[in-house]
């Protein structure tokens, strides 16, 4: 028997004021990203698959969502869509309310993989979006030793990647990804590769950096306790197909500390959490199909 069923949990639903009065704020801003009724399907050797269906959601400015749910419910495929790399069958995203019809500067992305130039330093890593974008080589090299500055590597600007650890080249793509200013930072799992100690110490760095600056950001996880301690709204998916389950509320005060982990309100928000995700593992279709760039 788990420890959080020996204990007496409070409903993940019960916010206190402090907690209530944060969402509130949260949910009063302008909305920056709008998903609207999203449907994606692929042709595979079995037939038409459909990797999201329904799929509709509003992102507030300067929000932190976190977006879980079982291997292949389509996060992978939905972020792609967000960030404008793959078109949807129907539906419609929208960002500050214009539709997004490919890839654009106010959208980053930050993929599981480190994604770094190797033949460049840190620093031009940072600057290269820059330069691509015009930006003269004085004021794009100022932008990258602020932003390398932001994510504590002013000193390995004149690395090379391959001299880094896997933490620092997650850090390098996230200042790569904000050198840009985008109004919205999607992060694909960024730190699913990392080990435990490190992915704790990523994930600290980005509620600092996210702290100060102006940037919404989507994270997909598979780790529910990283999606707790991440976000102020977890948007839980159900697979087969993908589609929206619940989005939680998460009733942790900020900022976010290691001892809320063991709080009654993180430990009811998980096994809530871990209900959703095995009621959806348990009622898959084995159909034999897998989404084209999703996990197995």
């Amino acid at each position: 028997m788990n420890l959080d069923d020996q204990l007496e949990l409070p409903s993940y639903l019960h916010h206190t004021p402090e907690v209530e009065e944060r969402l509130a704020a949260v949910k009063s801003r302008r909305v920056v990203l709008s998903i609207r009724n999203l449907r994606r399907e692929y042709e595979t050797a079995n037939g038409s698959l459909v990797a999201l269906s329904g799929i509709s959601h509003a992102v507030h400015t300067r929000e932190l969502t976190c977006v879980i749910g079982p291997s292949g419910c389509g996060k992978s495929t939905l972020i792609r869509i967000l960030a404008g790399l793959e078109r949807p069958t129907s539906g419609a995203v929208l960002v500050d309310g214009e539709p997004v019809r490919g890839p654009g500067a106010d959208r980053g992305m930050v993929f599981q993989n480190y994604t770094l130039f190797p033949w460049l330093t840190v620093k031009r890593n940072v600057m290269f979006g820059l330069k691509m974008k015009g930006v003269q080589p004085v004021r794009a090299e100022a932008s990258a030793r602020k932003w390398l500055e932001m994510v504590g590597l002013t000193q390995f600007a004149d690395s090379y990647p391959a001299e880094l650890s896997g933490g620092m080249k997650q850090r390098v793509a996230i200042a790569r990804a904000l050198a840009n200013q985008p109004r919205i930072l999607l992060m694909d799992e960024p730190f699913g590769a990392l080990d435990a100690q490190t992915r704790c110490s990523m994930q600290a760095h980005l509620l600092r950096i996210w702290e100060n600056v102006d940037v919404t950001i989507v994270f997909i996880t598979h780790d529910l306790e990283e999606a707790i301690y991440l976000a102020d709204r977890i948007v839980v998916l159900g697979a087969n197909p993908g589609r929206i389950l619940e989005v939680i509320d998460v009733p942790l005060a900020r900022p976010r500390h290691p001892a809320q982990f063991l709080s009654g309100h993180f430990l009811a928000t998980k096994k809530r959490l871990e209900t959703l995700i095995y009621s959806s593992e348990t009622s898959e279709t084995s159909n034999g199909s897998k989404i084209p760039g999703e996990a197995a």
